[in-house]
C-alpha cells in the first residue's frame, strides 16, 4: 500500500493543489522560502500522522483565512484505497477499493499507513514515544507479535515477575501502589463507570517499552552512557534513521507508511548529507515505505531522477503550486523538439545520467538561469554580470555550464518542462567544421534555420535572437573567446585606449592555467584595470533577459 496521488484544498497557502507520488518512492519538494512547502506535509501529516484533526481546526489553517470554504485533503493509495477529509464533516474518513467505508472496528489509516514527522524542529521525544503509530510504538508492536507467534510470552513473563517479586520487598513500593489504587477508586465516587488502575505485572508490549536507547561517546569510552537528550541534532536525527532503517530491514512485510523529514540537510555535513540520500534510496528500495523531504540542499537533487523533483511555488492568484516531470512528459517534449525516435521512457534516465553533475542540481532552486555551454563561460559571466551592477546572488540568478554544446538541447528540455527562466548562450563554431552537427542539432531544437546560428557579420560579436516558445538565444560570433576579444577591441579603439589582451593573455600563459581559468584571467584584468568597460552583450541580457519580467509563462504567473 502506497500514496498514489495527494489532492489539498483551501489549506493555508494552498487554494487547490493536486500531485502524484514517484514510483521511486522518494519525493524531493524544492522551492523557495514561504513557497508552501510545510504547508504541503503538514496537510498530509495531519491525515496520516499521530494526532487526531477534527472539527476545532484554527482559522489560520484556512486559505486567506476564510472558513466558509472547507479543507478537503484526500490521499489515494495504489491498491486502491483513499482517505478522505472535509473540515466541516468531521473526522478523516478511510475507504475500501471498492468505495466502502471502513469502520475503525475494522481498520485504521494511522494502523495501515503511517506517518513519521520530523519537523525542521525535530521531535525526538515524540517520534520516539511508545504511540502505536509513531515509529517506536510500530517497532514494539512489531516484536510483541514476534513473542506471541513464537510462544515466547509465558518465559519472558516468569522473568519478568522476578523482576516484581523483588520490587514487592520494599514495603515503600507496596504502599505506594495501595494508595495509588484506593484514591484513584475514590475519585470516581460520582462516576456511573468504574475503572480499575494497577501495575500491570507483565505483558510483552510492556516489556519492549522499557526499552530506553542510550548511547556512549567512544572518545570518552564504553562506560560513559549518554541519554539522546543530550546528543547534538545531527546526531538525534541519525539516531531516528537509523531506526528506521532497521525496521525496514527486518519488518519488511509490516514496514509501510511516509516518512516526512523537513530539512534533511540541517547539522550534516556534505558527505553525511550525500550517504543519507543513498540511505532513503535504500529504505524505499527494500520496504513499502515511501519518503517525502524538503530541502534547499542541492545534494537531495538528480537530474536524471528528475521524476523524484517536485518545484513549489506560489502566485497571488492560485496559491500553492507544484511542478512535476514524469518520464512520459519529457520523452514526449524531446521527440516534439529535434530527439525525434531517440529519448524512450526505458532510456530517458541513462540519457541523463551521462553527464549528470554537481552545478546542474543549482538549476532547481534559480529564479532564473543563464545556461552556457562549459565552465569558460560558467567562470567569467558572474564576472562581466556584476561589473554591470548585477548581483546574480541576491537575484537568485544561476549561470550553468552544461559540459558541452551538444548537451544544450538536454537540459534545455529538463529545465523548460520544470518552467524555469532561461537565456541560451552558445557560440556559432564557424571555423570548426566538425560542429555542424553540433547546430544542426540546436536549430532543429529551438526551430530556427541553422543560417540563423552561423550567419553572423563579421563586424558583429554576437546576436540575441528568438527560438521556439520565444526561448532568448545569445549567439556568439565564433566562440566566447573571440567574443570577449573582439568586443573589448572595439571598446579601446572607440575611447583611444591602449588594448592590452595580449599583454593580459601572456600572463595567464606564465601562470600555467588551463584554458577556462586563462579566460577568467583575462576578463578580471580588464574589468579591474578598465573600470568603464561593460560587454555590449552583458548589457544586453541585462535589459532583454535579467530586467525582463516576461521571459517566461510562469514568471508571468508570479507577477
Amino acid at each position: 500500500m502506497k500514496i498514489k496521488k495527494v489532492h489539498i484544498k483551501n489549506f493555508r497557502s494552498i487554494k487547490d493543489l493536486e500531485f502524484w507520488f514517484p514510483e521511486s518512492g522518494l519525493m524531493v519538494l524544492v522551492g523557495a522560502n514561504n513557497a508552501g512547502k510545510s504547508n504541503i506535509v503538514r496537510a498530509i501529516n495531519n491525515i496520516l500522522g499521530e494526532g487526531w484533526w477534527g472539527k476545532n481546526i484554527d482559522s489560520i489553517d484556512f486559505y486567506m483565512r476564510n472558513t466558509n470554504n472547507p479543507i478537503e485533503i484526500t490521499i489515494k493509495f495504489d491498491n486502491g484505497r483513499r482517505v478522505e477529509f472535509n473540515s466541516q464533516k468531521g473526522w478523516p474518513k478511510y475507504f475500501d477499493e471498492n468505495g466502502n467505508p471502513i469502520r475503525s472496528n475494522q481498520s485504521n489509516i494511522k494502523e495501515d499507513f503511517p506517518c513519521n514527522y520530523l519537523s525542521a524542529e525535530r521531535g525526538i521525544p515524540q517520534t520516539l514515544s511508545f504511540n502505536k503509530w509513531a515509529l517506536m510504538g510500530k517497532i514494539a508492536h512489531s516484536f510483541n507479535k514476534l513473542v506471541r507467534k513464537r510462544n515466547l510470552t509465558e518465559e519472558l513473563e516468569s522473568k519478568f515477575n522476578e523482576v516484581m517479586e523483588i520490587l514487592e520487598k520494599i514495603d515503600e513500593f507496596k504502599q505506594f501502589k495501595e494508595d495509588f489504587c484506593v484514591l484513584f477508586e475514590e475519585m470516581q465516587a460520582d462516576s456511573s463507570y468504574k475503572l480499575k488502575v494497577d501495575f500491570k505485572p507483565f505483558s510483552p508490549l510492556n516489556y519492549f517499552k522499557t526499552i530506553n536507547i542510550l548511547t556512549n561517546d567512544k572518545i570518552l569510552g564504553d562506560d560513559y552512557d549518554i541519554d539522546i537528550e543530550e546528543l547534538g541534532e545531527g546526531s538525534r536525527n541519525l539516531i531516528i534513521l537509523s531506526l528506521l532503517r532497521a525496521y525496514a530491514k527486518n519488518f519488511k512485510n509490516e514496514a509501510q507508511g511516509l516518512l516526512i523529514i523537513e530539512e534533511p540537510e540541517i547539522y550534516m555535513h556534505p558527505q553525511a548529507r550525500r550517504h543519507l540520500l543513498k540511505i532513503f534510496k535504500e529504505i524505499v528500495r527494500n520496504s513499502n515505505i515511501q519518503i517525502m523531504i524538503t530541502t534547499h540542499s542541492s545534494t537531495f537533487i538528480e537530474t536524471e531522477h528528475f521524476e523524484n523533483i517536485a518545484l513549489v511555488y506560489k502566485t497571488k492568484e492560485k496559491g500553492t503550486k507544484i511542478i512535476q516531470v514524469s518520464k512520459n512528459d519529457l520523452v514526449k517534449f524531446s521527440n516534439e523538439t529535434g530527439a525525434a525516435g531517440k529519448s524512450t521512457v526505458e532510456n530517458i534516465t541513462d540519457f541523463y545520467a551521462l553527464t549528470s553533475n554537481e552545478r546542474l542540481k543549482e538549476a532547481f532552486f534559480a529564479k532564473k538561469i543563464i545556461l552556457v555551454e562549459g565552465d569558460t563561460e560558467e567562470l567569467c559571466f558572474p564576472l562581466l554580470l556584476t561589473k554591470a551592477g548585477i548581483d546574480i546572488n541576491k537575484r537568485g540568478i544561476s549561470v550553468i555550464g552544461v559540459v558541452g554544446k551538444p548537451q544544450i538541447p538536454k537540459y534545455w528540455r529538463l529545465f523548460y518542462k520544470f518552467n524555469i527562466p532561461m537565456l541560451v548562450v552558445f557560440d556559432n563554431d564557424i571555423d570548426k567544421s566538425s560542429n555542424k552537427r553540433n547546430n544542426e542539432t540546436i536549430a532543429e531544437c529551438f526551430d530556427i534555420s541553422v543560417d540563423n546560428i552561423e550567419k553572423i557579420e563579421d563586424s558583429k560579436v554576437f546576436k540575441l535572437i528568438n527560438g521556439r516558445f520565444g526561448q532568448k538565444l545569445l549567439i556568439f560570433n565564433n566562440n566566447f573567446e573571440t567574443a570577449t576579444k573582439m568586443d573589448f577591441e572595439k571598446y579601446c579603439q572607440s575611447n583611444g585606449l591602449n588594448n592590452r589582451y595580449e599583454e593580459f593573455k601572456r600572463e595567464s600563459e606564465e601562470l600555467g592555467l588551463r584554458k577556462a581559468q586563462k579566460h577568467r584571467y583575462i576578463v578580471k584584468k580588464i574589468i579591474d584595470e578598465f573600470p568603464d568597460y561593460i560587454p555590449e552583450f552583458i548589457n544586453e541580457i541585462k535589459q532583454d533577459f535579467i530586467e525582463d519580467q516576461n521571459v517566461f509563462p510562469l514568471q508571468e504567473e508570479l507577477k
